[in-house]
């Protein structure tokens, strides 16, 4: 078939009124490839419980903002777009890792790390 180049994806556009759960997925991606996320003291405290109990790490955090899904709509922060991105765990377990995109800027900000089925 010879070279074929996928059709370039329109930027996501932050300052909008609404960002779709796709949208918001792509952008964690995107800031992801270009460098960790911070991590707040609260989300550390939380991975180190569950660390401790053997079943949730900052591997696993990783993870889930690679490879998870954003099941409810994006809420407008101060700061940008908070999220949650879950991800059915090993011992079918959903973790679910509370995020913001941070607009204006190119960070993303882990608030804390979750189990959605005590929610």
């Amino acid at each position: 078939m010879g070279n074929v180049n996928p059709i370039p994806r329109r930027p996501v556009r932050l300052d909008k009124g609404n960002l779709r759960t796709d949208e918001a997925e792509r952008e964690i991606r995107t800031r992801l490839q270009q460098g960790d996320p911070f991590v707040s003291a609260h989300a550390y405290d939380r991975l180190e419980e569950r660390e401790e109990q053997g079943v949730l790490n900052s591997v696993d955090m990783i993870d889930i903002l690679k490879t998870g899904t954003i099941c409810q709509a994006p809420e407008r922060v101060e700061d940008g777009w908070k999220v949650i991105v879950e991800k059915r765990m090993p011992g079918s377990r959903e973790a679910g890792v509370v995020t913001v995109i941070v607009f204006p800027g190119e960070d993303l900000e882990v608030i804390t790390v979750e189990w959605m089925d005590w929610l």
